[in-house]
């Protein structure tokens, strides 16, 4: 038999919860100042009881009373403040909670359910106010539970609210409600956050203090959030859940969840997913599908429509092998038709992967995505899905093509039979800055067939640039089924399975062809290959035909060999009989043409020679090698500090034009340029001074056979003297200039050592060699003492009797300044022919005078090289 009273002094607020804490100004926080709770004994009489509450009523009113009735058990009275102001307390009891001798084990009762509870019920839901502002109150304004009875009954419920109705900003707090559930007593919230036209509801929103132990340090908790958006003519709605999270997860707050778009043409369902970082920052991504067709004509038709967005997000980008399952292609067969995949399952895979592969989409700070597909029929026989997508950050640079393409002839959904043929082709595209490099791949899925399902068609095709701040600048390859089987492949190329059929009938004929064609910087290939075999139990037989080439360039050479096979064998008494073969090959070469040819009957070989010895093509001259490059082998380019009246013609003068040179007009300060050769140097030099800055590499010319030639790119900068000469720029203001090698990775083919029978390296560029070099004008620099004058040089002009400081109100008298028309290099019009005759009959005026002048009146030169960054003003008479 007992009664216990608890009183325990708290300090918390609404600034403590989470996400929408920081809406609240702290002069306008309601504060919890302490909880209160009475249990007593179902042991104790009615008048026990009774007499309990007469000491408790004495307090000071804001203790909560024991049952009457319902001895046993406990209520909870939770003070609070708002404006300075106490307030009533909110009251509520602790459902299951009874003393634990009246329990017939001796064990005490739990406190209901163990999984988290809803804490915030809908307005209108079964258990919840009826009034939507908020929980009705007795004429006493006395707060009330979620059933209407006053507060301190025998009839006290498990939730206890108050109307508040109440807005800090954007944020409006509706009602605020008690509780308690794991050991903690919840200050529940009702509230929304307004911005414009969209509202972000909160649900499951409280604030959790802990009763047990000494720390009473408060917890927030936000089960979801609800989202409506409206503006026509678009509406958005949607709910999305708080997910919990573990104490070793990257993330303090994980919120994924669905929304609806409607537009009156269309309606999209979407999935999303928010996200806060331990580290600090915060992830957004949103992906939508068109519940809609768009339709169009018959030859093609859009089938619909979707869309991805991430913040703070980073988009894994599939292989072509991941392509048909990647979902936000995938998701698209089924818009605007069929049912759509389940919003949540495609969201788990987006952003926890499978156990095969990782997440889609990650977390990443300063990443934005975007993407956006749909799905289109071709002449409604070749159905195809395409999704573009941008991914953009301070670090990286991604944009993308994703599509997939698959026809059945004729089409099963038009009833008109199986199909006889199906091809289904995925497609990549994908250029990366961080990389600079584009990547394009086609592939043929397994399930493509012709005539027969099991005769399955395959094939891959892949095409890789690689620019110039790429780990293989220059260098590029395409290859459609593979390359040739005596290619050295680079680690760095691609591999692609070779284009043709496999078909297999039951366990006896079987059919298998594949071809291929590739195209690098130094060599052409192509090539195919059919191999029929017949497998049963009393015979064997086999027919193989096929061929291979290989071109190769710069010098040209060729080699193609070509080849036919026949072989039996049958099931004797006692075992196989011998092979029985019958074949030919024939290989070319050249130039110089010739070949053998190889005929073979019954495992006897016979060779036959033909043409010139296979040999490798003989070095060209020089002048058959100048035609392999440029036109214009040395190139001069500013790279910066042009005047901007003179930056664009400038930079798109890489040359001397028409055999002259041009004038460039650069600032002062900053000015750059660049010189480039088509044939590389083991060294650089620039006004005889050795600027390689590292070992110099030794120069070959592959189709001329020479090797280990020492080649200098020497540059040379001049200074205009007063004289009008030009010299060698001097030592003393050469020294500041900054000089840097260029090295660009140059064809192994042309400068590649060796001749073109070993051409085909692993390698197909050559390293090392000078390119060309950057040169930077020193920056302009005080003098360290300005320069002296005489003051007899200057003059001055006493200014006319009058009042100064002029009156700033004063109207403007005299010339005034007009703007001119056209830009600063056009508008200055100096040398006309007028212009020079009214300055001559000036001079001469003034040589009549007794002031003659040796003066030149042409300013053809100054009105060619002056530059102004604006249009000159117009002297104007009023």
């Amino acid at each position: 038999m007992f009664a216990l009273l608890v009183d325990a002094q708290l300090a918390a607020g609404l600034t403590d919860l989470p996400l929408v804490g920081d809406r609240i100004p702290a002069d306008h926080d309601l504060g919890i100042t302490g909880v209160k709770a009475v249990i007593a004994s179902e042991a104790l009489t009615t008048e026990q009881v009774k007499a309990l509450n007469e000491q408790i009523s004495r307090l000071d009113g804001t203790h909560p009373r024991f049952p009457e009735e319902t001895r046993g058990r406990a209520l909870v009275a939770l003070d609070y403040e708002w404006g300075g102001e106490k307030r009533a307390p909110l009251m509520f009891r602790l459902a299951g909670a009874h003393a634990a001798e009246d329990r017939t084990d001796g064990r005490p009762e739990p406190h209901g359910d163990t999984a988290r509870p809803k804490l915030a019920a809908a307005p209108g839901a079964p258990g919840s106010p009826t009034d939507r502002s908020g929980s009705p109150t007795d004429r006493s304004g006395s707060p009330t539970g979620q059933d209407g009875a006053p507060a301190g009954q025998d009839d006290t419920p498990a939730a206890a609210w108050v109307t508040l109705d109440r807005s800090f900003g954007p944020l409006l707090v509706r009602r605020l409600g008690a509780s308690y559930h794991d050991d903690k007593v919840w200050l529940l919230v009702d509230a929304t956050v307004h911005a414009g036209p969209l509202e972000l509801g909160v649900d499951g929103l409280g604030l959790g203090i802990p009763l047990g132990g000494e720390d009473f340090t408060p917890s927030g908790r936000l089960d979801g959030l609800s989202l409506a958006f409206r503006k026509p003519p678009l509406e958005i709605s949607g709910a999305f859940v708080n997910k919990p999270v573990s104490e070793d997860s990257p993330y303090d707050r994980l919120i994924e969840g669905t929304a609806l778009i409607k537009t009156p043409s269309a309606s999209f369902s979407a999935i999303g997913a928010y996200e806060s970082l331990k580290s600090g920052f915060q992830s957004l991504f949103l992906y939508a599908e068109l519940g809609a067709a768009f339709g169009g004509p018959p030859a093609f038709r859009v089938t619909g429509v979707k869309a991805g967005f991430g913040y703070h997000s980073s988009l894994r980008v599939p292989t072509i092998d991941q392509v048909p399952g990647f979902p936000l292609l995938r998701g698209i067969a089924d818009a605007g038709g069929g049912t759509p995949p389940e919003p949540l399952e495609v969201l788990k895979e987006l952003t926890e992967g499978t156990d095969d592969a990782p997440a889609w989409v990650t977390p990443h700070e300063d990443r934005t995505w975007l993407a956006l597909g749909l799905n289109a029929d071709v002449f409604e026989i070749v159905h195809c899905k395409a999704l573009a997508f941008a991914e953009f950050g301070s670090d990286d640079l991604v944009v993308g093509l994703l599509g997939s393409a698959t026809a059945r002839f004729p089409d099963p959904a038009k009833g008109m039979g199986e199909p006889y043929a199906g091809v289904e082709l995925d497609i990549s595209a994908v250029y990366r800055h961080s990389t600079d490099t584009l990547a394009v791949d086609a592939r043929l899925a397994p399930d493509s067939f012709l005539l027969d399902r099991a005769a399955h068609l395959t094939g891959a095709a892949a095409l890789r640039l690689w620019f110039g701040g790429s780990d293989h600048p220059g260098d590029f390859v395409f290859t459609l089924g593979g390359y040739h089987p005596r290619y050295p492949v680079p680690a760095h190329y691609p591999q692609a399975e070779r284009v043709g059929v496999n078909w297999s009938s039951g366990s006896s004929l079987t059919l298998k062809g594949g071809s291929y064609f590739a195209l690098t910087p130094s060599a052409a290939m192509a090539g195919g290959s059919l191999d029929l075999r017949y497998d049963s139990a009393w015979a064997k037989a086999r027919i193989e035909v096929g061929f291979d080439a290989l071109l190769e360039w710069a010098p040209f050479h060729y080699e193609v060999d070509a080849w036919a096979e026949i072989t039996a064998q049958v099931w004797l008494l006692f075992g196989w009989s011998g092979e029985v073969s019958l074949g030919a090959r024939l290989s070319l070469w050249g130039p110089p043409f010739g070949g053998t040819a190889h005929v073979q009957v019954l495992g006897i070989s016979v060779p036959i020679e033909f043409g010139e010895p296979k040999a490798g093509p003989a070095p060209i001259g020089w002048e058959q090698f100048r035609a392999l490059l440029p036109q214009r082998p040395l190139t001069l380019t500013p790279t910066d500090g042009l005047h901007p009246d003179h930056a664009t013609g400038a930079a798109q003068r890489t040359g001397p034009a028409d055999g002259a040179s041009a004038p460039w007009a650069a600032t002062a300060d900053g000015f750059a340029f660049s010189v480039g050769t088509a044939f590389p140097a083991s060294t650089l030099k620039v006004n005889d001074v050795d600027e390689t800055g590292g070992d110099a590499v030794k120069v070959h010319v592959r189709p001329m056979a020479r090797t280990g030639l020492e080649v200098t790119l020497s540059v040379t900068v001049e200074k205009e003297t007063a004289d009008g000469q030009w010299r060698r720029l001097p030592a003393d203001q050469w020294r500041d200039w900054t000089v840097t090698a260029q090295r660009t990775p140059q064809p192994a083919a042309l400068w590649g050592a060796g001749t073109a029978e070993n051409a085909l390296g692993a390698d197909p560029f050559v390293h090392g060699l000078v390119s060309g070099a950057r040169i930077a004008v020193p920056a302009a620099r005080r003098p360290e003492a300005a320069a002296s004058s005489r003051s007899g040089r200057l003059d001055h002009a006493p200014l006319r009797p009058g009042t100064l400081p002029l009156d700033p109100a004063a109207a403007p008298t005299g010339l005034r300044g007009e703007r001119a028309e056209g830009s600063g290099a056009t508008a200055l019009q100096v040398d006309s022919p007028e212009q020079a005759a009214s300055r001559q009959a000036a001079l001469a005026s003034l040589a009549r005078a007794g002031y003659p002048l040796d003066v030149d009146t042409g300013l053809g030169r100054y009105a060619r090289e002056a530059t102004f960054a604006s249009p000159p003003l117009r002297l104007v008479h009023p």
